[in-house]
């Protein structure tokens, strides 16, 4: 049914509240206007948000709704879900990488990866590591940061040589959580190099910091 005025009587109570929001009104106004509390103008707003995204998500997979989403839409989804709801997702964001061809697709779910922050996925990661796109290369490093497990140590030393210097960055900014003395050997000869871009020697000295001081207070 058409959300309007002209069939209002057919209209239930949580519809009228969104119609007087999708008009503008702010949720004080709405309040006054429908003698609501502003609790409860602001779940009858959710409630039709919710019947929203059913009717757009409908016939589709979790996977496939967390790509058409943004950013913190995604955010809020992932911290919605149940224990059950999780591994669910896990299961179909791994098969979905093995077959992924879209690079853009597939740098969000190398980010949603790092959302989850669970080691299972790490070994479809550290194969990502290796494709030929750097925007791919550069989240897979960027996941294993995020899941911090030292099995990606190697991974992350071959991204602080990559050919692209965003890689480069962001394998640097994931070592600063599980570098260990070999890191600080690879980025204390690395930022002498002349030729490496100043926000690149940026991250590797922020690097160096940081696992010093934790060498220092171990």
């Amino acid at each position: 049914m058409v959300l309007s005025w002209e069939n209002i009587d057919s209209l239930e109570d949580f519809k009228i509240t969104y119609l007087l929001y999708q008009e503008g009104k702010n949720i004080n106004q709405i309040s006054k206007i429908r003698n609501m509390k502003i609790d409860d103008v602001n779940r009858d707003i959710i409630k039709y948000k919710q019947l929203l995204n059913q009717t757009k998500h409908k016939n589709k997979t979790i996977i496939d709704i967390l790509l058409e989403e943004d950013k913190d839409s995604r955010t809020d989804i992932i911290n919605s879900l149940n224990e059950n709801e999780l591994n669910n997702v896990k299961k179909l964001l791994y098969k979905r990488i093995l077959v992924e061809k879209n690079v853009d697709d597939l740098i969000i779910l190398l980010w949603i990866c790092g959302e989850l922050k669970d080691c299972r996925l790490l070994d479809i990661i550290h194969t990502c590591s290796k494709h030929p796109h750097g925007g791919v290369r550069r989240m897979s490093y960027s996941a294993m940061g995020k899941i911090g497990s030292d099995k990606s140590i190697d991974y992350l030393h071959k991204g602080l040589i990559d050919a692209k210097p965003q890689v480069r960055q962001y394998s640097a900014k994931s070592l600063c959580k599980i570098g260990n003395e070999i890191t600080l050997k690879k980025l204390k000869n690395l930022i002498n190099n002349p030729n490496e871009k100043e926000y690149v020697k940026r991250a590797f000295l922020e690097a160096i910091d940081i696992l010093e001081n934790i060498k220092n207070k171990n």
